[in-house]
């Protein structure tokens, strides 16, 4: 009673809110250009930051296990857009949190919420969220970290954190970029050339790629670069979320393994996306990985269903 409730999916590329009451949306990139130890921009306008200041820093508030206190600064950005102020009625958030996430990283996310004007605040987990009643293989590869685990009937079976996502990705990337052409770039442009090179992967394409980049003299230069070059650094990632899954699948009995080929394994998270990993996966296991149009979304879109 007197409560607003929103729905918050805090990832490592993008901070999503809904409000339960007027089934609105906000969303902003997870990332702060800072200067002098002060926070400037947020989200979007902070990615414009890139190259303009060599003084401005540019942060990413989660970043595998680590979560920065200025992350408030998007959450309040989000509230605001979502007219949360507004209201008589005390703002209440229901958060989905990685699995892993013990009682001190709960702690500190309640402070930063409280700190934000949340009133309330209850979790709940990925996998809680995802998981179905069948025996279920669950893979949430998202940006800084993949999740997995197998469930039946809501009891875990099996589960494995790792950090081969998304990030990691990028950095293949960057080293790969700096290998051709000497020059460095952001990890903005990192995950342009990813989903760049991902899409014309899926069209059956190699196409050159071109971005801004920092020669060894700090000049900003245009370089190009061809998209099969990359392919090594995402397929070397992909390849360790299969290795990992391939762990998690081999604990099982065999009859667990016969339902779980049956079902099909859900992929979901951001990197579902990216080209390779849905058919590495299929080849590795032979059975059908299931995803829906936009897994990036599939945390925030059942946490929606869920609170009705």
């Amino acid at each position: 009673m007197f409560e607003r409730w929103f729905l918050l999916d805090a990832g490592a590329y993008e901070l999503r809110l809904h409000d339960c009451s007027k089934h609105t949306d906000a969303k902003t990139r997870t990332i702060i250009a800072v200067k002098n130890n002060q926070p400037l921009f947020y989200g979007q306008e902070a990615i414009s930051c890139i190259y303009q200041d060599p003084l401005m820093q540019i942060r990413y508030p989660i970043w595998e296990d680590s979560v920065d206190s200025m992350i408030h600064s998007l959450i309040e950005n989000c509230m605001n857009v979502l007219q949360a102020d507004q209201s008589l009625l005390k703002p209440c958030i229901w958060m989905a949190v990685p699995n892993w996430y013990d009682e001190a990283y709960r702690t500190k996310w309640q402070h930063i919420l409280l700190d934000s004007g949340i009133k309330k605040v209850k979790f709940i987990t990925n996998m809680d969220l995802l998981q179905t009643k069948e025996a279920c293989f669950l893979i949430h590869a998202g940006h800084s970290c993949t999740e997995m685990g197998i469930y039946v009937n809501g009891t875990c079976r099996s589960y494995k954190k790792i950090f081969f996502a998304g990030s990691r990705m990028d950095e293949q990337i960057k080293r790969i970029v700096a290998t051709k052409t000497n020059c460095l770039i952001s990890n903005e442009d990192a995950m342009a050339l990813k989903k760049a090179a991902s899409d014309a992967f899926w069209k059956n394409q190699n196409v050159r790629l071109s971005c801004t980049a920092l020669d060894r003299y700090q000049h900003m230069q245009r370089i190009s670069i061809s998209a099969w070059n990359l392919w090594p650094g995402m397929e070397m990632i992909e390849q360790q979320i299969v290795l990992w899954a391939k762990q998690c699948f081999k604990e099982q009995p065999l009859q667990m393994k016969e339902a779980l080929l049956k079902n099909g394994f859900l992929l979901s998270g951001g990197l579902a996306h990216c080209f390779g990993l849905r058919q590495l996966l299929e080849q590795a296991f032979g059975c059908t990985i299931l995803h829906t149009n936009m897994p990036e979304y599939d945390i925030i879109n059942t946490m929606k269903e869920l609170k009705g």
